[in-house]
């Protein structure tokens, strides 16, 4: 799939698309886009999905559980 980032300059209007399709892409809470002179990454927080992929490259990254020092205290 190929994706196309909408970005108005405004945060609250950016959109992600199947650039294929033009389907807006749901369940995105992030996405960092980092290019080079040679090449470019784009790194997507997803939330609520399922994912069925052949030659797919990347990480998978999950968050640490909270501990009880991680807990505001006062």
């Amino acid at each position: 799939m190929r994706l196309k980032v909408i970005y108005t300059g405004d945060p609250s209007e950016t959109k992600i698309l199947n650039a294929e399709t033009g389907e807006h892409l749901m369940g995105i809470s992030s996405a960092e886009i980092s290019i080079g002179p040679y090449e470019a990454y784009c790194a997507l927080v997803l939330q609520d999905f399922e994912l069925e992929a052949d030659n797919l490259r990347g990480e998978l990254f999950s968050p640490p559980c909270p501990t009880a020092s991680d807990t505001p205290k006062g």
